[in-house]
Parts: C-alpha cells; structure tokens; sequence
C-alpha cells in the first residue's frame, strides 16, 4: 500500500526537494502551496499532487486533511523572512502560529497516528555570545527577531501537542541554508542574483550587502530535506533536533567565492538597511544528537553549496534576459 506524505510549503526552497525526495522513492505526495507555485515538479518522479491553500483557513486545512488522511506531515510553510518579520512583526507571529495550530488540529481529527516533522529555526536560540557555540538543543531560547519568535512559538506548540495529546511530532531547528533555488530574499540567493546580474551587464559593479562579516553555519538544502526525511523514519517523538554542520563561514567567504567563480570584480558596498538588530557575530549548531539518532551527516560541502546556488541564480537571470546559457 503506498504510503502518503503531506508537505506544506512544499514548491518553496527546502519543500521542493523534499517533494522530490519522496516522490522518487515511490510515496503518494500531496504537496501545498498559497498562490502561483514557486516550482513545478517533474511529475515523472511519481504521484505529486499540488493544491493550492491557505493553511490559515482551519476549516479548508482540516478538510484537506480529512481528504488525504497523510501517513506523514512535514509542515514547512511560514513566513520564513527576518527581514520581512521586522516589517510585520505581529502578522509573521500570527500567521507562522496559525499555519501550525491547523495542521497540529487538523492531523488530530484526520489521523492521530501520523508522523509530523515540524521546523523551527537556529533563529530560536537569538544572539549568542561567542563563547557559547556551537549550541545544543538545551540552549536557551532567546529569539531577537519576530521571525525567531514565532519559531519558539511553533516549536513549543509542537512540544505542547506531543506531550498533551499524544501526536507523533518531532521537530527540527535548521541552521542557515543554502543551496539551489535559493531566493533572493535570503543572503546566499541576494549574492547570487547580484553577482549574475553583474556578470551580464544588467547591473552596476556593485554588491549590496549586510554585515558579511557574521560567522553561520550554512547547510546545503539538500542535506536539510535528506535530515528530515531521516528524522521522519527515526526521530523519537517529542524530541528536537539542530540541522547544522558546526563549522562557521562567514558570508564575505560565501560572498568571495561567487565573485571568484564567475571572475566578476565590484565593489562591495555595504547597506545599513541590510543589518540587523541583534545579531550574533557567531552562530554555529551542534547536531551530534541528530548524528546519534539517525546516522546524518552533511554531505555537500560549503563550497558545492554556494557554486550551486550561483549555478541555479546564473540560469535565472539568463532566462530573465533571455541570454543562451554557456558551458
């Protein structure tokens, strides 16, 4: 009997690759999205079915869960933006805390049985003194951000819903990511847009950036969903689990590295509306607890991960400008 998995966010950055994933490995997936879907699937890789929903609207979630009744959930869509939670600091709350009380409700009524990964963010632990990476699970949460906020909250929701109504939930705190089809919102896709767009001609010789000089841990996307489909066949119920690598890299590094492949020279300007308030010069994640349960480790490397991003933005801006691809 096949076995069916529901993914929010599923044609967003993370969502994406995991539809693949588990579409290539024979499940049913049913896959959501709130408006035009960011990316369309092969749908030679198996049965993938789109539905386009407001997971704000808890009657329409609850009767697509009835619908579908999923053997597993991994409920992926949030405002994902920290930038963007500055600007609507309330709705980002509201919005991410909504989506997940939803899901959480409507996988009650629909299958209690079902397996549901939940994520959270690095962003829960808040500015860390240096002396304190990499951070483990038990590391206080102290968001400084309203995205941060509404992860905490998402995050001890699922906690909540575990210990009170006994849901299979098992929840996840990714570190920063990159990867392919990384947007541009987020700074590994902001970099790879504008040093493409240099490259071509369609922009000035010059990168806008934040503080490059910040230390993350950046995790290739593909590890990302590799980790939680792990979790999802061996992560203990109730737990959390850091998605990290725990080596620092800091963004000017990541930054380097496009010019240099694409063999662009700009100067690099940087943009105080870029900053943000709070942050921590070094954030990095132990993820042995998440090594010991499921056997994970990272398996793209820093490098592959940024080359790739570029590779994906490079593609994007030609097809935008309608310039024959090259090599």
């Amino acid at each position: 009997m096949t076995r069916t998995v529901l993914i929010t966010g599923a044609t967003g950055f993370s969502g994406s690759f995991l539809m693949e994933y588990y579409a290539s490995a024979g499940w049913g997936v049913v896959g959501t999205h709130l408006g035009a879907p960011e990316y369309s699937p092969d749908q030679t890789l198996g049965n993938i079915s789109l539905r386009s929903i407001d997971l704000r609207d808890c009657q329409a979630v609850r009767d697509l869960f009835l619908e579908v009744r999923p053997d597993l959930v991994v409920h992926l869509a949030a405002q994902s933006s920290v930038s963007m939670s500055w600007e609507r600091p309330m709705q980002t709350l509201t919005d991410n805390a909504t989506m997940q009380y939803a899901v959480l409700e409507a996988v009650l009524e629909s299958n209690r049985g079902a397996r549901i990964i939940t994520i959270g963010s690095a962003d829960e632990y808040g500015c860390v003194a240096p002396d304190e990476n990499p951070v483990s699970e038990e590391h206080e949460l102290l968001p400084a951000s309203p995205y941060g906020l509404s992860k905490v909250v998402q995050d001890l929701m699922a906690r909540q819903y575990w210990e009170i109504h006994g849901l299979d939930v098992v929840r996840t705190r990714p570190f920063q990511q990159a990867g392919p089809r990384r947007a541009d919102k987020f700074v590994a896709g902001s970099f790879a847009r504008q040093v493409s767009e240099i490259a071509v001609g369609v922009r000035e010789r010059v990168i806008h950036v934040g503080n490059i000089d910040l230390e993350r841990d950046f995790v290739d996307v593909r590890d990302v969903a590799r980790a939680y489909a792990l979790l999802a066949e061996r992560g203990q119920a109730g737990e959390v689990y850091n998605i990290s690598t725990g080596v620092p890299r800091t963004l000017r590094d990541m930054l380097e590295l496009m010019l240099k492949d694409s063999g662009v020279s700009a100067e690099i300007r940087e943009d105080p509306s870029r900053r943000r308030l709070q942050e921590a010069p070094l954030l990095t994640g132990d993820a042995s607890k998440l090594r010991s349960t499921t056997g994970w480790t990272p398996e793209v490397s820093f490098e592959q991960s940024v080359l790739d991003t570029l590779g994906y933005w490079r593609r994007r801006v030609q097809e935008e400008q309608s310039i024959p691809a090259h090599g």
